[in-house]
């Protein structure tokens, strides 16, 4: 891990890994738009991880701002999903 962008590269590509996990362990709470979260944390983790040539530090940053809010969004929508199953 050379640095933070690193680091949280890595912890989206662990995010979409367990994400996908979760209809083999609860498949009741799992949604067809989880799909797109697993994609895009993906894309996220794999450009940061990598770090892509396009992306510099203003790019950089707000793509680690998008990955904080969309796992927060994650967090929460499964919580409210176990709270609340249908």
């Amino acid at each position: 891990m050379k640095n933070s962008t690193n680091f949280i590269g890595s912890i989206l590509i662990l995010a979409a890994m367990a994400l996908s996990a979760v209809p083999f362990v609860k498949p009741k709470i799992f949604k067809r738009q989880d799909v797109l979260l697993i994609i895009g944390f993906l894309i996220a983790g794999i450009n940061l991880l990598l770090q892509g040539k396009y992306l510099d530090e203003l790019p950089q940053f707000s793509l680690v701002l998008l990955a904080i809010s969309a796992l927060f969004y994650t967090v929460e929508s499964f919580r409210l999903r176990l709270r609340n199953p249908k």
